[in-house]
């Protein structure tokens, strides 16, 4: 051991050699790094990250579910609607005319707001 000079005992994960820690800025890839290691380490390193994968995956799972369900109940009441809509093309078209408008964001043309005329006092 030298006398005078720091040693360590220990290995970088990023570039693999000994005598600094990963963070240390004496790492030749401290800025840069190896983004294959630097994967492995973070899993590694991360307690969390195993918990939070299952979880976001469970998440999605569950989402999908969710939507099948929805699609296929929106099949089921697009199917029972078109076995229901045996009326004459006539009612059929304005059935679909009236909830076409039913939905209609815009408001009528012929709206006016009311606003009084202010009343002007006179002098004498």
């Amino acid at each position: 051991m030298p006398l005078g000079k720091e040693v360590k005992v220990m290995k970088c994960w990023r570039c693999k050699a000994y005598g600094h820690r990963t963070g240390d800025r004496e790492c030749p890839l401290f800025l840069s790094g190896n983004t294959a290691n630097e994967d492995f380490r973070f899993i590694h390193e991360d307690p969390m990250h195993g918990y939070m994968k299952e979880k976001k995956t469970t998440s999605k799972e569950e989402r999908i579910q969710q939507l099948r369900a929805l699609l296929e109940e929106s099949t089921d009441s697009d199917s029972s609607h078109s076995s229901t809509s045996s009326c004459s093309t006539k009612e059929s078209g304005k059935t679909t005319r009236k909830r076409r408008h039913k939905h209609t964001k815009h408001k009528s043309k012929k709206q006016k707001i009311y606003q009084p005329k202010s009343k002007k006092k006179k002098k004498k």
